[in-house]
């Protein structure tokens, strides 16, 4: 009777001191991008390019008005970085992250196999699902990363622009974080599962798999909005409110800065002075907008992407080789 206590403790302490499987699947892979050079410089090239877009779009929309019957017109510019702006552009910025995802997660779960080292990576005790999802948790959490520097690229671009330009509000960090974490975070996530999951599915064709997440992209964003439902010549609202691109956000979320901009035009007197003016549409400009409509939505999507990637952990076989695939 001793000598089985004794030895059903020994494997009690045994399996205490063995690592888990699946957080030492991710552990490797994350220092493997610290330890990689081209990952640091990839970051430094995405957020150049985050950056360099921003500076293409610091001014999304613009206008003009002449108050009453003076001849004078005043002019006005929307900041990216204030929330009506940051509205304006979402979908161009979720379509970068769309653009850059896919290549960043595809390969996820395939590098072994085009390294050669798959079999004797699969001859260890390591069970597949552990290997499936310490991956797709990798690729999540440097998805997750590039999400941040968009977040940093629009506090920078917007702090830039407020030492340089004339007039350029300060950035709301509160306000920009809000709408980044409801509108960005959630998609980005989805964008990762997908990308992941096709790449683990098409392991000899994982080019497919960043092209193919690119053409869902464009149909989700392009072909799908202009499909004539109904005549009325636009989308429906269950679609706008559900679709991913956040081409559905753009839409509904500009009408109140819309109306709150001819209210101000409807109101400006001739006597009224261009700072006023501006005054007047940069306080509609900064007013957050509603963004409890697109949660449920958002989280419904997350929820989807992981379905996705739990059903290519079951499917995954371990010796499974490029030949055969």
């Amino acid at each position: 009777m001793s000598a089985i206590v004794l030895a059903t403790s020994h494997q009690q302490t045994q399996a205490a001191r063995r690592p888990n499987q699946l957080l030492s699947v991710l552990a490797w892979e994350m220092r493997r991008f610290r330890d990689s050079r081209t990952t640091w410089w990839l970051s430094l090239l995405i957020c150049g390019i985050f950056l360099f877009v921003l500076w293409l779009i610091r001014f999304p929309s613009s206008g003009s008005v002449t108050p009453g019957t003076g001849p004078d017109t005043i002019t006005f510019t929307v900041p990216v970085t204030s929330a009506g702006g940051l509205t304006l552009v979402l979908s161009i910025l979720t379509f970068l992250l769309a653009l850059i995802l896919p290549f960043v997660n595809a390969d996820g779960a395939t590098r072994d196999y085009k390294r050669q080292t798959h079999e004797l990576l699969m001859s260890t005790p390591l069970p597949g699902w552990a290997y499936i999802w310490g991956r797709y948790l990798a690729c999540l959490l440097v998805s997750m990363g590039i999400a941040v520097l968009l977040l940093v690229s629009l506090l920078l671009m917007g702090l830039i622009l407020h030492l340089t330009q004339a007039d350029y509000p300060l950035p709301q960090p509160a306000v920009i974080v809000l709408i980044w974490s409801v509108a960005f975070v959630p998609i980005a996530a989805l964008i990762s599962s997908v990308s992941f999951t096709l790449g683990t599915i098409l392991q000899r064709h994982t080019q497919l798999a960043k092209f193919g997440m690119l053409l869902i992209w464009f149909i989700f964003a392009i072909v799908l909005p202009v499909i004539p439902v109904g005549g009325s010549g636009q989308a429906p609202s269950w679609y706008l409110h559900w679709e991913p691109t956040n081409i559905g956000m753009v839409v509904l979320l500009q009408a109140p800065y819309d109306q709150g901009t001819t209210a101000i035009f409807e109101s400006v007197t001739s006597g009224e002075s261009a700072s006023t003016f501006r005054s007047s549409i940069n306080n509609v400009e900064q007013q957050v907008p509603d963004l409890s409509q697109w949660i449920l939505p958002h989280l419904a999507w997350v929820v989807v992407g992981l379905a996705l990637v739990a059903l290519a952990a079951t499917t995954f076989k371990r010796y499974r080789t490029l030949a055969n695939s």
